[in-house]
């Protein structure tokens, strides 16, 4: 009795996370919405609706002016719309993926890979680096970054500059946030 009482209390800390645990969510779900190529709703049964924002990628929303560059109104437009446009053709409503939590950013499983990764390598995204917790996947983020951009892939190829505005643009926001805490 003793030892199932002990058992318990431990599995309860792990799950509310006290002291630092880090237990991952692993959840399957029914994806219900794309809002932008790295933003979506999903369905699970136990939990309801949640949001997954895909963890260390960034797309173009909208307009935006950095320190040293710009992206315009047009060309945010033009780049969101192909970015979605390869999002709706990669990951489907209504279909069943596996999604992992970390620190409210998710890990969203297309078949064997994560779409995380493949939307990166394939340069409808850049990586964003708001969330330091898994290091070693920004670090997978950033290869497949660069291999994008070397073979000017996806947005690369039309848009350089000004996905290379956007990087330079969310590293000197992400740095400012991580100064603040």
């Amino acid at each position: 009795m003793r030892v199932c009482i002990i058992g318990f209390m431990l599995l309860w800390i792990c799950v509310n996370n006290l002291y630092g645990v880090i237990v991952p969510v692993s959840l399957q779900v029914l994806l219900k919405s794309i809002y932008a190529p790295a933003l979506f709703s999903v369905y699970n049964r136990d939990y309801g609706m949640l949001y997954c924002e895909l963890y260390g990628v960034a797309s173009v929303a909208k307009a935006f002016k950095g320190e040293k560059c710009e992206v315009s109104a047009e060309s945010a437009r033009k780049m969101r719309h192909f970015a979605m446009t390869y999002t709706r053709n990669k990951i489907f409503l209504e279909q069943q993926y596996r999604i992992g939590y970390s620190n409210g950013w998710c890990f969203l499983q297309n078949g064997a890979n994560l779409f995380n990764y493949e939307i990166v390598r394939d340069g409808y995204a850049i990586v964003q680096h708001f969330d330091t917790i898994a290091e070693n996947v920004l670090k997978d983020l950033e290869v497949l970054q660069s291999q994008a951009k070397a073979q000017k892939r996806g947005l690369w190829r039309e848009w350089g500059e000004e996905m290379s505005c956007l990087k330079v643009t969310l590293m000197e926001r992400a740095k400012e946030v991580m100064e603040k805490e």
